[in-house]
């Protein structure tokens, strides 16, 4: 081994923020109770041009230990875009990308590092939620993956291994879908089919409390999430298998949906309708679940 492969980080933590200054101190804060200055964890903080005194908060930390890196964009280059620059910044071996309103529960920074110690040969790894005991399933393939992480869909539950992404040709391919890191995970099983899902109590009841907005749900939660299954049709994914998730994503989509309009998160459902005819009208099921999404949908009244 070379210095400079004895130096890599195991893991980087790698964070993309932007005018969430109070969400990403607690966010900090709770990585560094938990992994203090450990030179095999890598956190990275890329700021996006942000207004508030983000840098501010970063700078404190900087000033307490070694293993954080900051970056800041000379302009706001949009969300979608800082996700793939803090990708292409991190230096560790794997990557967890972290959002900066998510806390984890104690010690499972500790989990993660065991994880990727002993199951090398994944490219891919997935944190779930699970009230239960701790849980570590390996499996292989789009499909078993699919079921095993609940579609994949949570950005912090992603954990990939940085020298395969940098590999992957087209990163780019559905970045404006807001699911491109599904696309990623996917792409990423194409070349090596193998990974493993770590399943335990992961967050703090707080994670996730800045919320989310400023997308139609029902434009990412179905056509953008089908757009990037069937583009794997006969390429990790057979027909038949596609079928499977394509019912099996709404038991997650409807109560996905039901949640964010119980939580008042700014979200639109412009043309919920349309969308769900154009791609579940041939299936038999469609008439029962578009009336239980219309039912869904007028809930929404602010």
């Amino acid at each position: 081994m070379t210095e400079e492969i004895k130096k890599r980080p195991i893991l980087t933590i790698a964070i993309p923020t932007y005018n969430r200054s109070m969400f990403l101190n607690k966010c900090l804060e709770n990585i560094y109770t938990q992994i203090g200055d450990d030179p095999s964890v890598e956190v990275l903080v890329c700021n996006n041009c942000s207004l508030d005194n983000t840098e501010e908060i970063v700078e404190m930390y900087k000033k307490i230990y070694k293993n954080i890196i900051y970056f800041k964009n000379e302009s706001n280059i949009g969300v979608s875009r800082n996700i793939q620059k803090v990708l292409e910044l991190s230096n560790g071996e794997y990557i967890n990308l972290h959002g900066d309103d998510d806390y984890f529960n104690e010690g499972i920074y500790r989990e993660i590092i065991k994880m990727i110690a002993s199951n090398r040969d994944c490219d891919l790894m997935y944190l779930k939620m699970n009230p239960n005991d701790l849980i570590l399933r390996r499996g292989k393939g789009m499909s078993s993956y699919q079921i095993d992480s609940g579609t994949g869909g949570w950005i912090t539950g992603m954990i990939i291994n940085n020298d395969a992404y940098k590999k992957i040709q087209e990163k780019e391919k559905f970045l404006y879908s807001n699911l491109n890191h599904i696309y990623i995970q996917l792409e990423l099983l194409r070349t090596n089919p193998n990974y493993c899902v770590l399943s335990t109590n992961i967050n703090r009841a707080d994670t996730g409390s800045a919320g989310a907005g400023g997308y139609n749900i029902i434009e990412v939660a179905i056509k953008n999430y089908l757009d990037i299954l069937y583009s794997f049709k006969n390429n990790g994914l057979t027909e038949e298998e596609l079928e499977y998730h394509k019912r099996a994503s709404l038991d997650i989509t409807f109560p996905l949906i039901y949640w964010i309009i119980q939580s008042r998160f700014p979200i639109t459902m412009d043309g919920a309708a349309e969308i769900f005819t154009e791609y579940y009208s041939e299936e038999p099921y469609f008439d029962t679940k578009l009336a239980e999404l219309k039912g869904i949908v007028a809930l929404k009244v602010y």
